[in-house]
């Protein structure tokens, strides 16, 4: 009995930083597919300012997981030298089970895409 009592105790935080854990990873996924998807937009525009205003269109939009508090849009770089638009974003996320006192995580994610459009020579 005494055993049971002892695993059963270490087994539960296990298990509960185990959900958080997943959430964590879950909620990093998305925000990896999200900004992937801004990325794939801004590749159309033709600058700096129409891919910021494009971006926050869209997150203005987007209708967050009840777990998502916030989601922002941190960085938006429109190179047309190298051709190609880098977004990072970040979301922070309500965890499941607070863990010592922490109840939110924040989690950042960078895509990358190729400049698809230009503006014509004149």
């Amino acid at each position: 009995m005494i055993e049971a009592l002892i695993g059963f105790c270490v087994i539960v935080p296990l298990i509960l930083f185990a959900v958080d854990v997943a959430m964590v990873t879950t909620m990093a996924q998305a925000n990896e597919e999200f900004a992937e998807q801004l990325a794939r937009l801004c590749s159309t525009v033709q600058n700096q300012n129409n891919a910021q205003k494009a971006c926050l269109d869209v997150i203005a939009q987007y209708q967050k997981p009840g777990n998502v508090l916030s989601l922002d849009l941190n960085k938006v770089i429109f190179d047309q030298g190298l051709q190609e638009v880098t977004i990072t974003t970040s979301m922070d996320i309500a965890l499941p089970v607070p863990i010592l006192g922490q109840t939110t995580r924040r989690v950042t994610a960078t895509a990358m895409q190729p400049v698809i459009s230009f503006p014509a020579a004149q």
